[in-house]
């Protein structure tokens, strides 16, 4: 416990309606259990539910979002303005490397210590690329989920495994697999289009007995172009169907009454909604081969893509084939490994990190 120390969270947003983003108010509360005070500064406030307690401080509102420049300056406002009110024993700057750069200089004025939370391959883009190796060097510690999910080398950086809520989410037991998912962002870096195309090919082969549901939407101007696309993809295919999206806090009754959640992410990215659907219940299809962890062997063989997004159609037949035991087995082992990632022991690993020296 750190009832002694005070939190500042620097993190995207807060929005509680946000199927991506609902999570983060829930690290908020997890975290100011921990501590004496937990403050935030966000790049985006919506919905929310949070503590009383908790101070948070936003740069943009949900219904406006000020222009890149203005968006700087009040950042740096807003830092001036909490740290000249409070005194802070650390500096959590979640999936934010922009509010940790700017804030750096009156943070380092301080002497406050920060940490990055960094779970992603990387931004292509690059004025947000030189962004995050400026949080990468200025950051005392670098923290993220798997071993693969921080872009670049350095010895900052230290795996912890993620942080979810899995009281949130109810497992079922599944008899077969007929309900297929897709949950998370629509973007492009997702290959929603490749789990769409395939599950057409292999649905019509099938008599069309099954279904395809995507839960999640875009993020920006470039996920809006791409969701397009998928429209236009699926066409009037009725055995897909897009349901946009879900606010986290309900997305357990939603989750529960499909079977099977895709995910062809590459190395990199380490989705939080692929131990979700797992603590669901839900067999998993993936390409990225850091969910091995949460498989026997056995079904890392058969459940995972080696190289060819073309070996779908082989692995959509086999979770169709499974039994209630297999997948019984299947979601016991996944359960079993998933506790290293659950958001009651996070602040303690986090903590850890932020007061190792």
């Amino acid at each position: 416990m750190n009832k002694s120390k005070n939190l500042l969270v620097l993190n995207l947003g807060v929005d509680a309606d946000d199927t991506s983003l609902g999570f983060t108010q829930t690290w908020i509360e997890e975290l100011n259990k921990d501590y004496a005070t937990v403050d935030v500064i966000t790049m985006r406030l919506g919905s929310n539910n949070l503590s009383e307690d908790i101070e948070v401080n936003f740069i943009n509102k949900n219904e406006k979002k000020l222009s890149k420049i203005k968006q700087l300056i009040r950042i740096s406002k807003t830092f001036k303005f909490v740290l000249k009110n409070k005194s802070y024993d650390h500096c959590f700057a979640h999936m934010s490397p922009l509010l940790l750069v700017v804030g750096w200089p009156q943070l380092r004025k301080k002497s406050i210590e920060s940490t990055l939370w960094f779970t992603h391959p990387g931004p292509k883009f690059s004025m947000k690329k030189i962004i995050l190796m400026l949080a990468t060097i200025l950051a005392n510690n670098i923290v993220t989920a798997s071993f693969n999910s921080f872009p670049y080398k350095t010895k900052k950086v230290k795996v912890t495994g993620h942080g979810i809520d899995f009281s949130r989410f109810e497992k079922t037991n599944k008899k077969q697999i007929k309900k297929f998912l897709y949950l998370g962002r629509i973007s492009e870096s997702k290959n929603v289009e490749v789990i769409i195309e395939n599950f057409i090919r292999f649905n019509n082969a099938n008599a069309n007995q099954f279904s395809l549901a995507l839960i999640g939407g875009p993020l920006n101007k470039q996920d809006e172009i791409y969701l397009d696309k998928i429209k236009k993809i699926i066409g009037n295919n009725s055995g897909i169907k897009i349901l946009g999206k879900i606010p986290h806090e309900k997305l357990n009754e939603t989750v529960k009454e499909f079977d099977c959640n895709i995910n062809l992410t590459d190395l990199g990215f380490f989705d939080k909604t692929v131990l979700e659907t797992l603590q669901a219940g839900l067999i998993n299809i993936c390409f990225n081969h850091d969910y091995k962890q949460f498989y026997l062997k056995e079904h890392q063989d058969k459940l995972f893509i080696k190289s060819n997004f073309n070996e779908l159609n082989e692995i959509f037949e086999y979770v169709v084939s499974m039994d209630n035991k297999e997948i019984a087995m299947i979601a016991k082992y996944a359960s079993i490994n998933l506790e290293k990632h659950s958001l009651k022991t996070l602040p303690k690993r986090l903590s850890e990190v932020f007061f190792s020296r």
